[in-house]
């Protein structure tokens, strides 16, 4: 599972539209023309996602696959996408030439960005189709509303974050586990194994958004209540309520450039892979990752493998509780679409227990709350469902990014200040937050 922030904006599309061709196959292909149903009288459908170029994903879409088809034999449908790189520009680029498929899987800070390349808007509001006793089990089906219309639907599966440790590392340390309650207590815990020149884990520092997301995650989101803006979850979106250099959003960020450079607690590296690699390999403690983590780790490191929740933060004398940013994955239905109905009735489907226990094996967390507290998810994913348990129990509502068309920008902005801040050029944190809060407004001002 990869990095859930994007960077793309609206501007960018704008001058990839400027040189667009009719979309030819690309990277796993797309969809060249409508279709009624072939020679066969088969219904057609195809379905982009980002994900199925990673095996456990595309184990659980194709057993999906098999088990609808079984059912619905008059339906074909066909998987299109691009790995993960170039995914999100190739769906830009099929959207604006009326080449995308009919069902678009992506995460809901992406809708907006999508929705509004076409004026009359890109996908179907689906209030129609949806029941508001399904729209209440589906987790982060409330980030699926733009405008007022319902453009998506939480069928697949989610994810959000803890702390996953080896047992023995800390226990080596004389650390128990179940007492890193405070952030304060991770970083007395980190410090221990500074002591002979190691490292607690990693920090992701350079050109991947994961270098604002996993500091903005911990820490700087739940003191200040929205990195972008006054509250990033609800808005108002506009140039005076962006709230970058906030005071929590500053102290958040002063803490965590003091963690990696003068603590020396965590290591540089490019890519979380290498964050993944050094915890495999038990070279650091910590991995702050999603439910996904389960299925990328060997069965004989997984005996080893244990996992607390994020930690409260306690910040100018009060208290916070997480709230890490929710990552489901969602899908739309492209107004262009010829068979919407047959489309919902597919995503709907997702949604039953039978989809939902096939889905599992993805790695992530099935989207319906009563299939992932059930008994049957619990006996079979007792570490996955641990994060069940913290966004119940730990965590306060779960926030992710806003989800508006300049996402793309005022992300890559604070990627910039981030690359300065958190790397060996240790740059002013003061001045690099006033920066970015100055070309945020900017951006949100226009």
């Amino acid at each position: 599972m990869k990095k859930r922030t994007r960077i793309l904006s609206v501007l960018m599309c704008g001058a990839m539209i400027a040189g667009l061709t009719a979309c030819g196959g690309g990277d796993g292909g797309t969809k060249d023309a409508k279709d009624d149903g072939g020679a066969d009288g088969k219904i057609k459908l195809t379905f982009s996602t980002s994900v199925y170029v990673e095996e456990p994903h595309q184990k659980a879409i194709d057993n999906l696959l098999a088990a609808y088809n079984k059912q619905n034999p008059d339906v074909e449908i066909e998987v299109l996408g691009a790995g993960y790189d170039g995914y999100w520009d190739n769906i830009t680029n099929e959207i604006v030439s009326g080449t995308a498929s009919d069902m678009i899987q992506v995460y809901p800070e992406n809708i907006s960005t999508y929705h509004a390349l076409k004026e009359d808007g890109t996908f179907v509001n689906l209030d129609d189709y949806m029941s508001d006793e399904l729209k209440g089990k589906l987790t982060g089906q409330d980030m699926c509303v733009v405008d007022g219309e319902t453009l998506a639907i939480s069928s697949y599966a989610w994810g959000t974050t803890g702390i996953f440790y080896r047992k023995s590392m800390l226990e080596d340390k004389k650390i128990d586990p179940a007492s890193i309650k405070t952030l304060d207590d991770f970083r007395e815990a980190s410090l221990k194994f500074t002591e002979d020149g190691g490292y607690a884990t990693a920090a992701v520092s350079g050109t991947h958004a994961f270098t604002i997301s996993e500091w903005s995650r911990l820490i700087a989101r739940p003191v200040s209540g929205g990195l972008y803006f006054t509250d990033d979850a609800a808005g108002p979106y506009d140039a005076e309520h962006v709230n970058v250099n906030n005071e929590g959003n500053v102290w958040a960020a002063q803490w965590w450039q003091d963690y990696i450079l003068k603590d020396k607690a965590a290591t540089l590296v490019t890519d979380k892979s290498d964050t993944r690699e050094m915890f495999w390999n038990g070279e650091i403690p910590f991995c702050m990752d999603g439910p996904w983590f389960v299925g990328m780790t060997s069965e004989d490191v997984l005996e080893d493998v244990g996992i607390i929740a994020q930690p409260d933060i306690v910040y100018d004398g009060e208290t916070y509780k997480p709230n890490p940013t929710n990552y489901p994955l969602v899908t739309m239905i492209n107004k262009d679409c010829e068979h919407p109905d047959e489309a919902y009735a597919f995503l709907e489907w997702m949604t039953s227990d039978e989809a939902q226990a096939i889905i599992a094996e993805c790695g992530m967390i099935p989207s319906n709350t009563d299939y992932s507290t059930s008994e049957e998810y619990i006996a079979n994913h007792e570490l996955e469902y641990a994060i069940v348990d913290f966004m119940q129990n730990n965590y306060v509502e779960l926030v992710a990014d806003p989800n508006i068309p300049e996402l793309g920008e005022i992300s890559q902005i604070m990627l910039d200040a981030g690359q300065k801040m958190f790397s060996d050029q240790a740059a002013d944190v003061q001045s690099e937050m006033d920066n970015a809060q100055k070309k945020i407004e900017e951006v949100m001002g226009r």
